[in-house]
């Protein structure tokens, strides 16, 4: 049985769909998600988590040495087209969160109240499914009733809508 070619334009149209969704992955915030310092099993998990949730335009297997700096993950930025870097640390006071913009972007602190990991999330579930599909899509971002006015909430509104 012979098996008909597809013609010329079919496959055109095909490349010129790949180049747009090339495009879009291109334009999107990657980010990378790491600890630093003696941070503890809890907040490892909890940077591993937000990992999961900021996927698919975040590097989900990136390692942490403590010979590892900030300068080297800055280095990779620029290659890998990565806008934020998100950083778990943990003090005597408590966990905190940084949240910086590459290049030369700013900085925002945050200290970590409450969480819960996803574990526990898990465990509380009735039926305890989780598949992959999940995390295809980015994360989606309300910013719902955020104060403004002030120069702080300004600033976090413009980080957080990129």
């Amino acid at each position: 049985m012979v098996r008909k070619r597809k013609g010329k334009s079919v496959r055109k149209n095909k490349q010129v769909g790949a180049q747009e969704n090339e495009d879009e992955v291109s334009k999107a915030p990657h980010s990378f998600v790491v600890h630093r310092g003696k941070t503890g099993k809890y907040v490892q998990e909890l940077c591993k988590d937000f990992r999961k949730v900021m996927e698919p335009y975040t590097a989900s297997s990136v390692k942490m040495r403590p010979s590892n700096v900030i300068k080297d993950f800055v280095q990779i930025a620029g290659v890998l087209k990565v806008s934020h870097f998100i950083i778990f640390t943990k003090t005597s006071l408590g966990p905190y969160m940084k949240l910086a913009r590459f290049p030369r972007g700013p900085t925002l602190t945050f200290k970590i109240k409450e969480y819960t990991l996803g574990r526990d999330v898990r465990s509380s579930l009735k039926r305890q499914i989780t598949y992959e599909k999940q995390y295809i899509h980015h994360p989606l971002l309300v910013l719902n009733n955020f104060p403004s006015g002030e120069k702080e909430y300004d600033l976090c509104t413009s980080m957080f809508q990129n």
